[in-house]
């Protein structure tokens, strides 16, 4: 758990594993004012392996992100989002495969030379 500061209002910041969801869990909860009233956010990453050893993140088509009342400045939402994608849990996958995206600048794609048809 970190408690982020900006201009005098509180922000809790949790990650955790849901075990009831199979997931893992990150929100950030606005802690200024009355309960129940700040602003709630999560993102939760499916567990491609629930039963079988650590966690392993399902695609990133299958991440769910929630809000709920309540303002967020953009410095921390744009804070949040940075902790979610620098934890290597948002995973890319091709439509077509199981395996992750590569940067296509790491094995080109050469079209064939007319003489290969």
């Amino acid at each position: 758990m970190e408690v982020w500061d900006h201009e005098g209002k509180l922000y809790e910041v949790n990650s955790y594993y849901s075990l009831p969801d199979n997931a893992w869990q990150y929100e950030l909860v606005g802690l200024t004012g009355a309960p129940g009233t700040g602003p709630y956010i999560t993102v939760t990453i499916p567990d491609a392996t629930p039963d079988d050893g650590p966690f392993t993140p399902r695609p990133v088509s299958e991440v769910m992100f929630s809000a709920g009342s309540g303002d967020v400045p953009w410095p921390i939402l744009r804070r949040f989002i940075d902790l979610v994608e620098s934890s290597g849990d948002i995973v890319q996958v091709p439509a077509d495969s199981a395996s992750p995206i590569t940067d296509p600048r790491a094995s080109p794609q050469i079209p064939p030379s007319p003489g290969d048809a």
